[in-house]
């Protein structure tokens, strides 16, 4: 299997496996709930953010794309903005609510040690089950061990929970989004993750 960095010319591939790996995410069904809007061809509901992701020159993939992990750098900086990538429909007010109300409560249970965030990991359902995730994340573990950080997550179901402890991540918090349904219905639950320095 080659696993490399991705680059500008796999956002629209790397954006179909992330939005068929994500449809029955509690986070991203939460914060995209309208189908049509979830499902537009080509993935587009994650090509802004995949624009980012990849200017920011810490996307792995498999060579076909159908497997990816997303890492934000220590200290977490914004995306690299790509002045040609407008391509994502304007966000909606509520749609811009649901992240603020999800990024606040993301942010005040991030860890205040310097780590590496595992931003995103996603198979394509048609690839799933054969170890590409875990094969991502193992190359990239021995990384940043010798950086001598931890790594960190989110992940919103009791099996995700499981998959990664098997990985040498361990729940630090858990908490949920909204759970009074300001915006029509409660957010999801989610568990913060950290694997220590092995």
């Amino acid at each position: 299997m080659t696993i490399r960095r991705a680059t500008p010319d796999d956002v629209g591939r790397l954006s179909v496996t992330a939005m068929r790996a994500f449809v029955d995410d509690p986070v991203m069904r939460w914060l995209y709930p309208d189908d049509e809007m979830y499902l537009a061809p080509g993935g587009s509901v994650f090509w802004q953010a995949m624009h980012g992701w990849i200017r920011n020159d810490e996307v792995w993939c498999t060579e076909d794309g159908t497997a990816l992990a997303v890492w934000l750098l220590p200290g977490r900086p914004e995306h690299v903005a790509d002045p040609d990538a407008d391509v994502h429909r304007p966000p909606s007010p509520e749609l811009e609510q649901r992240f603020g109300l999800i990024g606040a409560a993301m942010a005040a249970h991030t860890p205040p040690e310097l780590h590496w965030y595992l931003q995103l990991l996603a198979t394509h359902p048609d690839w799933q089950r054969q170890g590409l995730g875990a094969e991502l994340m193992r190359l990239q573990f021995a990384r940043k061990a010798d950086e001598g950080l931890p790594c960190y997550l989110e992940t919103e179901s009791p099996e995700n929970v499981a998959y990664y402890r098997g990985h040498g991540f361990d729940v630090r918090s858990e908490w949920d989004v909204d759970p009074d349904g300001v915006l029509g219905r409660p957010g999801p639950h989610m568990w913060g993750m950290l694997r220590p320095v092995q």
